[in-house]
């Protein structure tokens, strides 16, 4: 989509922000990206995303916004990686302070289902189907592939550790906990009134018996649930 500027709100946009020196390109992206993620937090609908109200938020005009996104399609892909990518430094963070590896897969999961949970409409942005085929990536171009690929990798180091059945493929038991990951937010996002178990609970007992996860030691929550908000 494309926009008619005229000249005088193109100065006066531009006016209100110092204009990047060279090399500076890289930043103002940033800062488009950052603008659109807190209206896309505000308005909690990718559909009212828009360049021109990106732009008015960065104080540039919205023909600016072009070199660096086609259209708000990409910049609202560019949010929902943004925010992958903090979710996947969020679990590896958690995953420094832990050694037992059942101990790491449940509070991977839980810092998982916590941060969709914190984060509602950009969670939403992540699963959007509105968004098209640049969402629905071949595995290989997924933006979520590396987090996925933790999982996995956090599943088979219990069976090595013989805390999960060796004999079912990690691979697998991924996407059967990503499935029940996505189910627990959506569902909890959506029916907020339901009488729900406790967050870490829920998680902890929904991974265990998928992964046929062994032993006790596992599952205790990292810090304490908090109760949903009313609708």
């Amino acid at each position: 989509m494309h926009y008619d500027v005229n000249m005088s709100e193109h100065r006066a946009l531009e006016a209100r922000r110092r204009r990047n020196r060279r090399g500076e390109g890289d930043r103002l992206r940033e800062d488009i990206v950052a603008a659109a993620a807190e209206l896309l937090a505000e308005s909690g609908d990718p559909r009212q995303l828009t360049l021109r109200g990106v732009a008015k938020r960065v104080g540039i005009a919205a023909t600016s916004i072009y070199p660096h996104f086609p259209d708000v399609e990409h910049l609202a892909i560019a949010v929902a990686e943004r925010r992958l990518a903090e979710l996947h430094a969020r679990q590896a963070a958690i995953e420094e302070e832990l050694t037992d590896p059942a101990e790491i897969l449940l509070a991977r999961c839980r810092a998982y289902c916590r941060f969709g949970l914190e984060n509602p409409a950009h969670y939403r942005i992540m699963f959007f189907a509105e968004l098209g085929p640049t969402m629905t990536f071949g595995f290989d171009q997924a933006p979520g592939r590396a987090g996925f690929e933790v999982l996995v990798s956090a599943i088979r180091r219990c069976q090595e550790a013989g805390l999960v059945p060796p004999d079912r493929d990690p691979f697998r038991l991924a996407t059967l906990v990503w499935t029940a990951e996505h189910g627990i937010v959506s569902l909890r996002l959506t029916r907020r009134r339901f009488p729900w178990p406790p967050l870490d609970d829920l998680v902890n007992e929904a991974v265990s018996s998928l992964v046929g996860l062994r032993g006790t030691a596992a599952g205790q929550p990292d810090q304490p649930d908090q109760p949903d908000q009313p609708d």
